[in-house]
């Protein structure tokens, strides 16, 4: 998790520093060096008004089945309004009362709307590209089991073993978040995207203890810390810190295997 917030952080000074020296809605004016830092400030101050939103967005997607676009756009248009009261009261001099007074703030408002808008499919493509190739270019576990001769009897089947395009060292999966066209892969002290479907990457598991509790989630057994009761569903807390919701659906199946 610290190494993506260094990231994030780093893509919004990057991002602060390229927009100021394009100078957009007006700020070309600004001497460059005094442009490019303001951009930076204002980014940075976006990132702390964003992310927070962002989480609290997802949850809501989580627990109400929302797609996860319907999820950012909340964010973004939520977010948006106290960012551009800051940035109003920077750049204009104005204070709070002023500020919302000003003719401008709507039309400010929407030139934030469209930066935060940019930020955030800069942020998707850059956590995209480090995403491993996609599933479909693994090799299958048909394609790994040697044929056997009719003749002959087939032996046991054994087990199969995980094959989630994960770098080597990754450690046991302990969980699986589907993101979008993406599948967060949680192990024991760190994470990594992979370009997959969520239900490919459960099969990928082979035969993995743990059960599918969310359309967006799947939960190793052994990782399982304790389960809250939620009204009628529930909440899996993980060893790792994670909070997963528990679909209203699966209660039974919770039950089943002993989990509640």
């Amino acid at each position: 998790m610290a190494k993506r917030l260094t990231i994030e952080l780093l893509v919004m000074v990057a991002l602060g520093l390229l927009i100021g020296l394009l100078g957009p809605f007006g700020t070309f004016g600004a001497p460059p060096a005094q442009r490019m830092l303001s951009w930076v400030i204002w980014l940075l101050a976006g990132y702390i008004l964003f992310r927070p939103t962002g989480v609290v967005a997802r949850w809501l997607c989580e627990a109400t089945g929302l797609p996860r676009f319907a999820g950012t756009l909340l964010a973004l248009v939520v977010a948006s309004v106290p960012l551009t009261l800051i940035i109003t009261m920077m750049a204009m001099r104005m204070d709070f009362a002023e500020a919302l007074r000003w003719p401008g703030f709507w039309t400010m408002y929407l030139y934030i709307w469209i930066v935060a808008a940019v930020v955030s499919i800069a942020m998707g493509a850059v956590f995209g590209r480090t995403a491993p190739a996609p599933a479909s270019e693994a090799p299958s576990s048909a394609d790994a089991t040697p044929a056997s001769s009719p003749a002959e009897p087939l032996p046991p089947a054994e087990p199969v073993a995980p094959t989630l395009p994960l770098p080597p060292g990754f450690g046991p999966v302990r969980a699986l978040k589907g993101e979008d066209h993406y599948v967060r892969v949680i192990g024991e002290g760190r994470e990594e995207m992979i370009l997959m479907r969520m239900r490919d990457a459960i099969e990928r598991l082979g035969d993995a203890e743990g059960l599918r509790i969310h359309r967006s989630w799947w939960v190793a057994k052994d990782a399982v810390e304790s389960v809250r009761r939620d009204g009628r569903t529930a909440v899996v807390v993980l060893a790792s810190g994670h909070e997963a919701p528990v679909a209203r659906d699966m209660m039974p199946a919770l039950r089943t295997a002993g989990w509640l």
